[in-house]
């Protein structure tokens, strides 16, 4: 039994430390993902080595010193987003009602057609904007009495599960769509404008994730999030980076974007709020953000119930606050970590792959 163990000890241990290799390649990828389900898998290989199969040998002893520097590691990754860690982005009361903005973000699940299901969380919430993905022309159609309470729309269904639909119930500038990486999957950007008169500057993404089926590699999806990260790390004005990311908030990636962009993540000291998958509550990984730039104060902000998607929703309500930009400590990335942003965003990219 004790070489069972040890095999199963060493293939954990072997699944922990891959994900130090940067590689684009999606095995290396997506062992970032279960990272929480490996603690917990790596603690229970642990205790039986304590408890059950006392090491009895110096190879035995190594591999169960292996499992504490793993648990270890893990903890470390997803440490900041326990609500044991020091909230990132701090709270505000809702005192700022001209400055203040509600997002409902959901990927939908192009093949979901419970479309009443979705439409009465929206409504239930009576967000100011509306992100919705994986939308096709059906979802369109059945989302269309939506443009009555929402005049401001930037609409591209596809039916490759890369469709977007915005709603906005404020004044939207220079919205539209770009395709930045991939010519077939679409992402937004534009200025919504505050009752006050003030601009924030929105970028909605969801490039394609690194899984067989959809690409071998994540060279598009870290372009993507790269080039929209230096842009904001640019931008003068507020800003809100919102969808789908494909990848999960303790990922490398997703951290190079955070430092690179100096946005924050609400939910940093707050919980994991796992969004994918509603199916499944043994495989869940946050995989939907709204990043915010440190002119923000958090007032709210939920993980919706089910609606019939893999996905679970979810809603944020903002509040633009110039005094947060005083309290924030946002984050930064060094030199290093922005020739390695740069060099990614630039990186080519096989719009056939």
């Amino acid at each position: 039994m004790e070489k069972i163990l040890a095999a199963l000890s060493i293939l954990l241990i072997m699944a922990v430390f891959i994900t130090l290799i940067k590689k684009d390649f999606w095995i290396f990828k997506i062992l970032e993902y279960p990272r929480l389900q490996k603690l917990v898998i790596v603690c229970i290989a642990t205790a039986a080595w304590i408890f059950y199969w006392p090491a009895t040998n110096l190879f035995y002893q190594v591999i169960i010193a292996l499992l504490f520097i793993s648990i270890i590691y893990l903890l470390v990754k997803i440490w900041p987003y326990t609500g044991l860690y020091k909230i990132e982005m701090l709270k505000v009361a809702g005192k700022h009602k001209e400055n203040e903005l509600k997002i409902f973000a959901a990927n939908v699940l192009q093949d979901n057609q419970e479309y009443e299901r979705l439409l009465a969380q929206i409504e239930q919430m009576d967000p100011d904007i509306i992100f919705l993905l994986e939308t096709n022309k059906a979802w369109e159609e059945n989302s269309s009495r939506l443009k009555k309470s929402y005049p401001y729309h930037l609409l591209e269904p596809l039916e490759n599960t890369y469709g977007l639909l915005l709603y906005s119930r404020f004044q939207l500038e220079n919205a539209r769509v770009n395709y930045l990486v991939k010519n077939d999957v679409p992402s937004i950007e534009g200025l919504v404008v505050l009752p006050s008169g003030k601009k924030v500057q929105l970028w909605g993404l969801h490039p394609e994730p690194p899984v067989p089926g959809e690409s071998l590699y994540a060279t598009a999806k870290d372009k993507e999030l790269m080039k929209v990260a230096l842009l904001a790390r640019d931008c003068t004005l507020p800003c809100i980076v919102m969808g789908d990311l494909n990848d999960v908030a303790w990922s490398h990636t997703t951290e190079l974007f955070r430092k690179t962009s100096r946005m924050l993540d609400p939910r940093r000291g707050r919980g994991f709020y796992n969004t994918f998958s509603s199916r499944h509550f043994f495989v869940r990984f946050p995989l939907d953000y709204i990043f915010c730039s440190k002119e923000f104060g958090l007032i709210s902000m939920k993980k919706m119930p089910e609606n019939g998607s893999d996905h679970f929703a979810m809603f944020i309500h903002l509040a633009l606050a110039e005094e947060m930009k005083q309290v924030h400590d946002a984050p930064d990335a060094d030199a290093k970590e922005i020739s390695e942003a740069k060099e990614t965003a630039t990186q080519p990219v096989d719009n056939a792959e």
